[in-house]
Formats: structure tokens, C-alpha cells, sequence
């Protein structure tokens, strides 16, 4: 009677173990579909950012239409599906992220350039803030204060250099005035110095070539006497330090999700 007993209680042990684990396994597959699909987003985001800001700095295009209609299909389908992924009490904060989706695409070929810049620039950090929830989250749940401390401060990193960026993406338009000069070649010291502190975070990102060429870009302007590039030239260096920024928090979350779970699908960025 009691090695009976003795069964009963360690099968439903194991029972109870099983289920834990299947449950854990459960939780943790949806946060890491969330990241991946979040992370699709923020980069169908910044595909749609280049491709109409090189439309509206030249000519609004039956093809760019039709390219930013595209991405914009594209964004939608993985929005969908992303609310179907997470749990039921988040989906009206997801659904609210899929309107800011489709505020950025509507009308975009009416807007000035610095419109549409500071438009798909909200969004795009929305983006990163949903991706830094569900990191909180997750890093909550394993832990692990170690790894939860470092990521706290390379984020705090990463919000600042977007910042910076922000501003400094402002001071364009203006340069062509010695106040607006001023105050871009400011911005352009301060990213420059953003980019050497998330060197330390990941310094392949930092080191790679289109990097390297806008921290030299950087220098030069921000040491000129008179702008040595053009308008469109310091969008496209700011396009390049924004996907570096990226770049580094993809770092980030790549290593978190490795030590945590399972590597995520590697991404291109443009």
C-alpha cells in the first residue's frame, strides 16, 4: 500500500512538472514570436521611412507608391498576426501600435520631408519600446539581475543616442542659417560622442563601414567653418547612424534572447 501510494504521489509529481515546463515553454515561445515580429515591424518601419523620404526630397513616383504601399501591406499582415500572438489583456496596447502604423503610411506623400521624418521617427521608437517591454518582462521572469542590470544601462544608452538623433535629424532644415549651423554642428558633436559609448555595447556594430564613414562625416561637420554637405547628404548619414542604433539594440536583444531562450532570425539593415 504505501509503494502504491509512493507511485501515485511521484506520478503526479511529474505530472505537475510536466505541466509547468510545457506551460514555461508556452510563455516563453510567445514572447520570443513577439520579438521577432516586433523586430520585422521596426525594420519595415525604417524600409517605408527611406523610401519616402527619398520620394518627397525628389519626386513622388507611381513606383514609390506602390513600394511604400507595399511595406505597408507588409506591416499590417505581421501587425496582425502579432496581436494574435500575444495575450489577450495586451492586445488594445498592440492594436493602438497598428494605428500608429497606419497613421505613418497614410498621406505620407503630402507631408515635408521633416514631417515625415519626425512621423516615422515616433513610430519607430514606439517600436523599440514595445520590443524593451517585452525584454523587462521576460528578463523579470528568468531572474537573472545580472544580465537584467546590464541591460538597463545599454538600453538607457540606446534611448539617448535616439534621442540625440532626434534632434539632431531637427537641425537640418535649418542649417542654411548661422543659428541652425550652429546647432547642428552641436548635434553632430554629441551623436558622434553617442556613437563611441554604444562602441562599448557592440563594437562590431559601431565598426562597420558605413558607421565609421558617418562618424567621420560627423567630425568634419561639426569642425566646418560652412556646411560641407548637403541636405539630402546629412539625411542619408543620419539614415546610417539610425540603423546603427538599431544594429546595437538588436545586439542587445539577440544576446538577452540567446541566454535566455533561443538565438533570433538574423535581420538585414538598410
Amino acid at each position: 500500500m504505501f509503494v502504491l501510494f509512493s507511485l501515485l504521489c511521484s506520478c503526479v509529481i511529474l505530472a505537475l512538472l510536466f505541466h509547468h515546463s510545457k506551460k514555461r515553454q508556452v510563455i516563453l515561445k510567445r514572447k520570443f514570436d513577439t520579438l521577432v515580429q516586433l523586430r520585422t515591424l521596426l525594420q519595415l518601419c525604417r524600409d517605408h521611412r527611406k523610401v519616402s523620404h527619398n520620394a518627397l526630397s525628389s519626386e513622388v513616383t507611381d513606383q514609390c507608391l506602390r513600394d511604400t504601399n507595399s511595406l505597408y501591406a507588409k506591416m499590417i499582415e505581421c501587425s496582425n498576426s502579432l496581436i494574435a500572438t500575444v495575450p489577450f489583456d495586451n492586445k488594445p496596447m498592440y492594436r493602438i501600435y497598428q494605428l500608429k502604423l497606419k497613421a505613418m503610411h497614410d498621406d505620407w506623400h503630402t507631408r515635408s520631408v521633416s514631417r515625415n521624418q519626425i512621423i516615422h521617427g515616433k513610430t519607430i521608437r514606439h517600436s523599440m519600446f514595445l520590443m524593451d517591454e517585452i525584454a523587462l518582462a521576460w528578463l523579470v521572469d528568468s531572474e537573472r539581475d545580472g544580465l537584467s542590470d546590464e541591460y538597463h544601462l545599454n538600453w538607457q544608452q540606446v534611448l539617448d543616442s535616439m534621442e540625440v538623433l532626434t534632434q539632431l535629424r531637427l537641425s537640418i532644415p535649418d542649417s542654411d542659417t548661422p543659428e541652425g549651423f550652429m546647432r547642428l554642428k552641436h548635434y553632430c558633436d554629441k551623436t558622434r560622442r553617442k556613437l563611441n559609448q554604444l562602441s562599448i555595447i557592440s563594437p562590431l556594430s559601431v565598426a562597420s563601414p558605413a558607421s565609421v564613414d558617418s562618424i567621420r562625416q560627423l567630425t568634419e561637420v561639426s569642425s566646418a567653418m560652412s556646411l560641407p554637405l548637403s541636405t539630402q547628404e546629412m539625411y542619408d548619414v543620419t539614415s546610417d547612424i539610425s540603423a546603427t542604433i538599431s544594429h546595437v539594440y538588436d545586439q542587445m536583444i539577440s544576446e538577452m534572447s540567446v541566454s535566455l531562450y533561443l538565438p533570433l532570425p538574423s535581420i538585414a539593415y538598410s
